[in-house]
């Protein structure tokens, strides 16, 4: 069976660095890991990865969020976020994303793991 493919996109390099170990630890190929929302959308294209785990905050000029919808709207990939700072507001504007979860930092490696696991077993599809 071939390995879910996730892309991590996290502007601190150790924290992404962090996260790409710990899901390949989880069993999950990596493709990759970028800092921006612009470089997030263009390495979704090249490596057409199952899911994104996506940090709302992000250098650049777009924001995590606006990246998501941009690969969800052209690729039909989802994402589960990361944030510091989680606001009412950011819920407000990923609800229709239908993200896989959101996630706040510092991660609880269990929680990400028992919504990745659902969302994998389901078969790349989440309730909602």
């Amino acid at each position: 069976m071939k390995k879910p493919v996730v892309l991590v996109v996290e502007d601190e390099f150790i924290v992404a660095f962090e996260l790409k170990m710990a899901l390949e630890k989880m069993g999950y190929e990596v493709c990759g890991i970028e800092s921006t929302g612009e470089s997030a959308i263009e390495s979704v294209g090249r490596w057409r990865p199952d899911c994104v785990l996506m940090d709302v905050s992000l250098k650049g000029p777009m924001d995590g969020i606006e990246a998501a919808r941009h690969i969800r709207a052209r690729y039909g990939v989802r994402a589960a976020f990361l944030s510091g700072y989680p606001t009412d507001e950011m819920m407000a504007r990923v609800a229709d994303l239908r993200p896989i979860g959101c996630f706040v930092k510092p991660l609880d490696y269990s929680q990400l793991t028992a919504a990745l696991e659902a969302f994998f077993l389901g078969g790349g599809t989440t309730v909602g």
